[in-house]
């Protein structure tokens, strides 16, 4: 039995857009319950600033399982696991250089175009009053320093002048940092879960249902609709070159324990990196949550791969090189 402490950011109001990427508490009580089913110990935490305040709440944790995803930065999701590290404490998760990374869709797209990974065209922008002439319609229009839950709704997709400066206005009175326009694939969206170190494991992509309208996916639409289209067929090779392309990005930026890597399928069945998660939810009705129940295993099953990998790679760098 471990005594693992858990770092979160708590939703306390669905409707506030700044706690859109906060866990809600059924997410923590899952986590926390996958963990103790596991047979260890769970002490709340609280986020990063609660630790910073009141570094005392780490005596006698022996690792902490983060969820903690800060506001209003780039760097936000790294601030848990830089306190972690200031106060000597092992972390399940990746660093503060790859969770930076993986927020900033920019980095993470030059890091993928880099490694010779297909991209959809994209530009950022700071302001508004930098959209240049040259734009190819349609396009999705995301902040650039936040997950999918913030900024991205069914009016992201625009196919007009008109439409996409009303949109990046709309955009930044809300998220006020720079923005990201995206040629928008239509075609279908995958996602593919990674777990592991040395030779990590990526998971068999799982296709996310779209909203027939707006071709959104379901993680982005907060008001369903009433059917959802699954317009992909996952094949095989298609699943592979998903797989591939998860793989790569993880090794890319560095990502350590688990990541979630979301990718489009254009008409000639050409697979594009969209972003990728180190710090994924654990929503047990999320991807990781599907993905159990997709290879067949429970919840605090995959809860517990995720911790061995932890403990591997922490229990392989404490062993002094020759």
């Amino acid at each position: 039995m471990m005594r693992i402490g858990l770092t979160v950011d708590l939703q306390t109001d669905a409707t506030n857009e700044r706690q859109a990427e906060f866990d809600p508490p059924r997410t923590i009580a899952a986590l926390r319950a996958a963990l103790e089913t596991l047979g260890h110990q769970v002490v709340p935490l609280g986020n990063a600033h609660d630790v910073l305040r009141a570094p005392q709440r780490l005596r006698g944790i022996e690792l902490v399982f983060n969820l903690a995803e800060g506001t209003d930065s780039r760097c936000r999701e790294a601030w848990a696991p830089t306190v972690c590290e200031l106060h000597g404490v092992s972390y399940v998760g990746s660093d503060p250089l790859a969770l930076m990374l993986g927020l900033d869709k920019a980095m993470s797209k030059r890091l993928a175009q880099a490694a010779g990974i297909l991209t959809p065209p994209w530009i950022s922008i700071e302001h508004p009053s930098m959209l240049p002439d040259d734009i190819l319609f349609p396009v999705i229009v995301k902040p650039r320093y936040e997950g999918s839950g913030r900024g991205i709704d069914a009016e992201a997709v625009v196919s007009t002048r008109h439409a996409l400066e009303e949109r990046v206005g709309w955009l930044f009175t809300r998220c006020p940092e720079p923005m990201l326009i995206e040629t928008f694939i239509p075609e279908g969206e995958l996602t593919v879960c990674v777990i592991g170190n040395d030779s990590p494991t990526a998971y068999p992509a799982i296709q996310r249902p779209l909203d027939p309208d707006t071709r959104l996916s379901c993680h982005v639409i907060s008001q369903h609709p009433s059917a959802w289209i699954t317009p992909l067929t996952l094949t095989d090779d298609l699943d592979a070159e998903a797989r591939r392309i998860a793989l790569a990005m993880f090794e890319t930026l560095g990502c350590r324990d688990m990541a979630r890597v979301d990718l489009r399928v254009d008409a000639a069945g050409r697979v594009h990196f969209l972003e990728i998660n180190p710090l994924p939810s654990f929503d047990p009705e999320g991807t990781f949550g599907l993905l159990a129940e997709y290879i067949g295993v429970r919840y605090h099953e995959l809860i517990g791969r995720i911790l061995d990998s932890a403990l591997t790679r922490l229990k392989r760098a404490a062993i002094p090189s020759p």
